[in-house]
C-alpha cells in the first residue's frame, strides 16, 4: 500500500523552513515550483543568490543560497 500524500521537508541552507503536504507521485519540477512559491520560503530567498536546489524524491527539497 502506498500513501497518496507525503510530507515534503523544505530546507534553506540545511535548516528546516517549511513542510509541504504533496502528492506522493509529485515530479521534481512541481516540488521546486511549490517550494519556491511558499510564503515561508520566499522570505528566506529575498535578496540572495540561489546556488543549487537538491531534490530527494518523496522526502526532501534542499535550497542552497549565498
Amino acid at each position: 500500500l502506498k500513501d497518496e500524500t507525503i510530507t515534503l521537508a523544505v530546507q534553506v541552507n540545511g535548516k528546516l523552513r517549511a513542510t509541504l503536504e504533496v502528492s506522493a507521485d509529485i515530479s521534481e519540477e512541481e516540488a521546486k515550483s511549490l517550494a519556491l512559491n511558499d510564503e515561508n520560503i520566499k522570505k528566506w530567498l529575498e535578496g540572495v543568490e540561489l546556488v543549487k536546489i537538491i531534490y530527494v524524491k518523496g522526502k526532501l527539497l534542499s535550497i542552497v543560497i549565498k
